[in-house]
């Protein structure tokens, strides 16, 4: 019987039994999945956050209510998660509510969400109550419609007979606050997640309706920056920027009015919310209107972007079940869920899993067992994942968001630019963490590291500026593309290039380098032969004294017909420079004048990947970890500071293809080369074996066996 038929011949009200009993038959390629062991230390559902947890959040429909709690609590529980997330109230009220506005659930046969808190609490699982306030029905429009977002046209921002909250009405502002105060109040939770407040301009068939024009909005913005809304969605209009800020001050006003209402409630329980107490939690999804082809590392680049933001939260980032929201029901594969666990592990979150409805009651419930399988694991596992720190010496500067919110201008470039850098470290096998301008300023945030890239990073603050030349003068290595540093806070041009450890002391008008390219066999550093294309916006500069070019330009190439693609001899090529470098301090600094980042996300060219890979060899101290051999992985590094413990984790993408996930086949041959003091045993977390290494130079070689999904590498340092 093949899969397929198998799976449909199982009643999916009975899957976790079924699994449950496939699990303990030891069919799970994880080891010691098969057989799962309570945790060393028992689980305290008061301090959740303070452990180890794994998160299952049932996105309860009304429907739902007519389920037991005690067979949702005990089918979390045995699918390996030890915190579930279930619905309150906001939209629709999971309990007797008493307030006239907040819609009961007509399927409501006693208290759902006193049974469900209970239930969890008998299972010991910690539970976290879900609300969501961004929406109320056609009673609370029809009471109050000046509480709600309005369109441009004057139409009321509707879906499906829901209406959207405006932060700035009485919904948001008053009644929301009520609806959280009574259900807090009334159960014991262990903390509270909140869903879709904020400015959304679309709904949810991606319909993008613009800014909201209430008069709420209206009256407001006018008030604190003596201005009118924006006319225009696209960011061109002069008001933009105050409006983004606007939605931020809002948004922070209103967020500090919530939690005080459920701090003084409840002042022990955390809020999963990234701005407010210890836990921070996103969310990773498809959407079908993104732009082919998947982008693979949602996962791991949100999660590196929470925690370098503020390194002093615990993370998890949910894998969402469905493909998108008209299809709430199709879900995603399970090596589409692996490979986003793989990268959650590997950048040390929680394992996070968002789905409709309650586990026996998905169409398609395929999916679920190797990701129960992964979190039983997991929950083997926990003293080997707690408490991880990034071990990864370079760092990729994750810029502000642009006035024109990066549709337009040379903005354009900024998100692929910075994808395409992250993506080369990837496929480099070079680990790597995050930094941003609150790290600059704030806390060193470069000291750990060897290595910061600026991707196109336009517009850089003094302080920015100063943090990245301290960075340079004590020995690190600064590589920026594109027109990095160019462009003040306030996002208006500089006179001379914000860093002084740069080489460019200015930038003249952007030209089209269609057709260009760099002369490799030329380079100052070892490229190989042949010629790196450059394409989109070249950036003239006036290098400062004491730089040098790296990489000269190839004579200029007609491409078309046939018969004239080549170099006129009489031409010789241009004299600016490819890529340039200086010395400051210590350190080194690189500026590339124009795009290798953007092109790699867009072409995969190994000359643009390799132009990064030579820099840090060459400027930068040898990296710790090397990993050799064939395949699409990718190398995570985190550091156990309190077990004198390494964890590398090898990501195998092999099964990634645009926007297909499939399982991955194995991948053979790899080596991890390790420098350091650093044991010759190592274990597998994922084969669950143990391996010996063997001295070759300064490394210890460690053979590893053939790699699925992918494995954890764990080293005892000195």
């Amino acid at each position: 019987m093949d899969e397929q038929t198998a799976w449909a011949s199982v009643d999916r009200r009975r899957f976790i039994g079924v699994t449950s009993a496939a699990l303990v038959a030891g069919t799970s390629r994880l080891a010691g999945a098969a057989s799962p062991s309570p945790a060393s230390v028992p689980f305290d559902r008061r301090k959740w956050w303070q452990q180890e947890y794994r998160v299952l959040q049932t996105n309860l429909r009304e429907i739902d209510a007519l389920e037991d709690p005690r067979d949702i609590a005990k089918a979390t529980r045995e699918f390996g998660a030890n915190v579930l997330i279930s619905n309150i109230g906001g939209i629709v009220a999971f309990y007797p509510t008493e307030l006239a506005l907040h819609y009961r659930n007509p399927y409501l046969k006693g208290d759902f969400a006193s049974a469900m808190v209970e239930a969890a609490h008998a299972e010991g699982l910690a539970y976290i109550g879900r609300f969501d306030l961004s929406k109320s029905l056609q009673p609370a429009f029809e009471a109050h419609p000046e509480w709600f977002m309005r369109n441009r046209d004057g139409t009321a921002r509707e879906y499906a007979g829901t209406y959207q909250a405006c932060p700035n009405g009485g919904w948001a502002q008053d009644y929301a606050l009520q609806i959280l105060h009574e259900g807090v109040t009334r159960y014991e939770v262990d903390g509270l997640f909140f869903n879709m407040t904020g400015f959304p301009r679309t709904d949810y068939a991606d319909v993008d309706h613009g800014i909201c024009v209430c008069d709420n909005c209206r009256r407001n913005f006018r008030q604190l920056y003596q201005l009118d809304l924006p006319e225009k969605d696209d960011g061109s209009d002069p008001n933009w920027p105050s409006y983004l800020q606007f939605q931020r001050r809002v948004m922070a006003e209103l967020t500090a009015k919530t939690t005080k209402v459920a701090q003084d409630a409840r002042s022990n329980v955390p809020l999963l919310d990234f701005y407010t107490g210890p836990v921070a939690r996103g969310e990773v999804q498809r959407r079908v209107s993104r732009a082919a082809p998947e982008w693979p590392h949602q996962m791991g680049e949100q999660v590196r972007w929470f925690l370098a933001s503020n390194p002093q939260k615990i993370v998890s980032v949910a894998s969402a079940a469905h493909m998108d929201y008209p299809w709430r029901q199709v879900t995603e594969s399970s090596a589409a869920h692996e490979l986003r666990f793989a990268q959650a592990l590997g950048s040390g979150a929680k394992l996070d899993l968002y789905l409709m409805g309650t586990l026996a009651d998905q169409d398609d419930p395929r999916y679920l067992e190797r990701v129960s399988r992964l979190f039983r694991w997991h929950a083997q596992h926990e003293s080997d994942y707690a408490g991880l720190v990034p071990a990864a010496r370079v760092a990729l500067y994750n810029g502000p968001s642009f006035p024109d919110d990066g549709k337009a201008g040379l903005a354009r470039y900024g998100v692929n630019a910075a994808r395409g850098a992250y993506q080369a470290l990837v496929d480099a096998r070079i680990p790597f963490w995050m930094t941003n301008h609150r790290q600059l300023v704030d806390g060193g945030g470069t000291r750990r590291f060897d290595v910061v890239i600026l991707p196109h990073v336009m517009a850089l603050t003094d302080a920015d500026a100063a943090a990245l030349d301290a960075f340079v003068e004590r020995g690190g290595l600064l590589i920026a593309t594109g027109y990095s540093g160019a462009l003040d806070a306030d996002h208006k041009p500089r006179a001379h290039q914000a860093m002084r450890s740069s080489p460019v002391e200015r930038f003249g008008a952007p030209r089209d380098a269609h057709g260009w390219s760099l002369d490799m066999s030329k380079a100052s550093l070892p490229l190989g032969p042949g010629r790196m294309p450059i394409d989109g916006d070249f950036f003239p500069v006036q290098p400062r004294t004491g730089s040098k070019t790296l990489v000269p330009f190839a004579p200029d190439q007609r491409f078309g017909p046939p018969e004239f693609s080549y170099a006129q001899p009489e031409k010789p090529a241009r004299s600016d420079p490819g890529v340039l470098a200086m010395a400051h301090g210590d350190g080194h600094s690189i500026h590339i004048p124009w795009l290798p980042d953007w092109l790699y996300y867009r072409d995969g060219l190994d000359a643009h990947r390799h132009l990064f890979a030579a820099l840090i060899e060459h400027y930068a101290p040898p990296q710790p970890l090397v990993l050799e051999g064939p395949g699409a992985v990718e190398m995570m590094a985190m550091a156990q500071p309190s077990m004198h413990r390494l964890l590398v984790h090898v990501i195998n993408y092999g099964g990634q293809r645009n926007t297909r996930y499939t399982d991955p086949a194995p991948v053979h041959g790899l080596r991890l080369g390790v420098s350091g003091t650093v044991a010759r045993n190592a274990r597998l977390l994922v084969a669950g074996t143990t391996l010996s290494g063997r001295r070759s130079g300064d490394r210890i070689w460690f053979d590893l066996p053939p790699v699925g999904a992918f494995e954890a590498v764990q080293l005892t340092t000195a």
